[in-house]
């Protein structure tokens, strides 16, 4: 049977999850994908903002997380069992056709020698001699806030962040989302409004273990841009504010590491 590591990508909107996922996609040769933005509800179903008074697209009632669930289940289950990466979900090579909103500039974001090297910590990790797993990336905003039952799907995993300010300016720079029934733009102050205060909201018990993470100097949260697990749950911290090599390698050594860790 298969071995199947299933490891979460979560941080919040534009942290950087999908560049990290394209770089562990190339690390790793077996690796399907699921998306959490493909579990939103209908439009009509996002709720209201408490105090905003806009659609709240950032809050876990917003995605059918049941069925989020489910998928993760049975697309391990699936992988164990033939270990067959074709068809929906599959990611092979840079496979930035298959995600929203790819980084443009990928290939200068990741160059061959932090792929190599990021190869050769997995080879260190797992012994010389031992195949790298197949790999489940599941890649969403809201894996690992409180309470959320996606934890005990996964095997391992890694909060991705930036800069509020960052994170600000690549949110405000995207025109529109396309939603199961038209078209979602941000209304002017939805990053400052929504958006990050939710962030902050559910994830306090993990925000613990970093507070520097809510404040202005969020990027030496994680060591001065390297990447490391919090004490308390075992998943990876890291920064797109800093290279994305530190923050790939971690990653990857935390998927070769994925039999081993605990349950998050």
């Amino acid at each position: 049977m298969p071995e199947v590591v299933v490891f979460g990508l979560s941080g919040p909107s534009c942290a950087g999850k999908t560049a990290l996922a394209l770089g562990l996609a190339k690390v790793f040769p077996r690796t399907a994908v699921i998306h959490q933005d493909d579990f939103y509800k209908p439009d009509s179903q996002i709720p209201q903002h408490a105090t905003a008074d806009v659609q709240d697209w950032d809050c876990p009632e917003a995605f059918d997380m049941a069925g989020l669930a489910r998928a993760i289940r049975d697309t391990r289950a699936r992988l164990e069992r033939t270990g067959a990466l074709d068809g929906e979900g599959a990611a092979t090579g840079h496979a930035a056709a298959r995600w929203a909103n790819p980084p443009a500039d990928m290939d200068r974001l990741l160059s061959p020698e932090a792929v190599a090297a990021a190869r050769s910590a997995v080879a260190r990790e797992l012994g010389a001699d031992t195949p790298p797993p197949a790999v489940l990336l599941v890649d969403g905003i809201l894996l690992f806030h409180d309470g959320s039952e996606i934890r005990d799907a996964c095997s391992a995993g890694a909060l991705v962040f930036a800069r509020r300010d960052t994170l600000r300016r690549r949110r405000e720079s995207r025109a529109a989302y396309t939603t199961k029934e038209g078209v979602w733009s941000d209304p002017p102050g939805y990053f400052d409004a929504v958006v990050w205060p939710n962030f902050i909201r559910y994830h306090a018990a993990l925000l613990a273990d970093y507070p520097q993470i809510a404040g202005p100097d969020a990027a030496t949260a994680a060591g001065a841009g390297r990447a490391r697990q919090t004490p308390a749950s075992g998943i990876v911290v890291c920064s797109s504010d800093a290279p994305i090599e530190a923050s790939l390698t971690a990653c990857a050594t935390a998927i070769a590491a994925g039999r081993e860790m605990n349950r998050l």
